[in-house]
């Protein structure tokens, strides 16, 4: 049995337990009350994301010596969002590295390790704004301040750790002259110089970490404003706090895009405010089709006339 593809189910699974708990007329009625010309503007939301997130790789990626184009950064970008989408847990986001090899081309380990960086800064970004919302929350919710401070200080060491190329490096390659690696450790050694070329300083890292923060909190900033269109009245900076713990808790790779997982969450948090199921559950499947679903849809048509340049590198191969 792979577990890989059972852990998704578990999100679907919480979803379909709350839609079963929540008023479903009540939440089709809350959906038809969006004036048609809101819904479609809010379609938009997705940019201001999609440039910040580009302008924060295009960065990392100059860092390391690895030069594409804008425009083909955002559309390794979409790539990411179809296969994250398709596959367990989203890790099928790191194929975007074939095809950044492919456009760039610098060797693979380089490529990935370009992505590591890239997605760690963002996880921790993230984790610092929800450790200061767990903060603020944890009169109610102790336990979930605690597990994000244990979170943030076990990545934040181990992203540092791997910065130290020096010190890591010896200890990869440590690893792989042992035993365990014994048959392939002649044709690991050299994947390990690669995936360190280039590797970007703690210095080099702090602009796009900044960055990525100040992209969460434009993401976040536009679903309060989306929020008022389900009339949900939640104080600003209580509800930034509230949607940036609720993202940590989804960032589980237990689900689609957190989709269930970040539901129950927001309305356990939500509670504080007295706010119903109905427009928890409204607001969040709104927002998951807005940043998640349709950039996957794109990314789909994007994969297809990519993976043409590619050759023979099937989709079913690739996972």
């Amino acid at each position: 049995m792979d577990v890989k593809k059972i852990l998704p189910a578990v999100g679907i699974i919480i979803l379909i337990y709350l839609l079963s708990t929540v008023d479903i007329p009540a939440v089709i009625e809350i959906f038809s009350g969006i004036p048609p010309l809101y819904a479609f503007l809010c379609l938009f939301s997705v940019v201001p994301v999609l440039i910040s997130t580009n302008i924060q790789w295009q960065i990392l990626l100059k860092k390391q010596k690895i030069h594409v184009s804008f425009l083909y950064s955002l559309k390794n970008i979409f790539i990411g969002y179809f296969y994250g989408f398709i596959t367990p847990g989203g890790f099928g986001a790191y194929i975007k590295a074939l095809y950044l090899k492919h456009e760039s081309g610098q060797p693979l380990p380089k490529c990935v390790s370009n992505i590591i960086t890239f997605n760690t800064l963002d996880f921790l970004s993230l984790l610092v704004l929800g450790l200061v919302g767990s903060f603020f929350l944890s009169s109610r919710f102790p336990y979930i301040f605690i597990t994000i401070v244990i979170v943030s200080v076990i990545v934040a060491a181990l992203f540092i750790f791997f910065l130290r190329k020096k010190n890591s490096k010896v200890v990869f390659t440590k690893i792989v002259q042992s035993n365990i690696f014994s048959t392939v450790k002649d044709r690991l050694e050299d994947p390990i110089d690669t995936f360190y070329e280039n590797l970007p300083s703690f210095r080099d890292v702090l602009l796009p970490f900044f960055l990525s923060i100040f992209g969460w909190i434009i993401r976040f900033s536009e679903l309060y404003l989306i929020s008022r269109l389900f009339d949900i009245e939640v104080p600003y900076i209580s509800f930034i706090f509230i949607i940036a713990v609720a993202n940590v808790v989804a960032s589980l790779p237990i689900s689609i895009y957190g989709l269930g997982t970040r539901e129950v969450t927001l309305i356990s948090l939500f509670s504080i405010f007295a706010v119903t199921s109905e427009k928890i559950i409204g607001l969040s499947l709104f927002w998951f089709a807005v940043i998640w679903l349709l950039p996957s849809i794109v990314g789909a048509v994007i994969t297809a006339f990519e993976s043409k340049k590619l050759g023979d590198l099937p989709s079913k191969k690739m996972m």
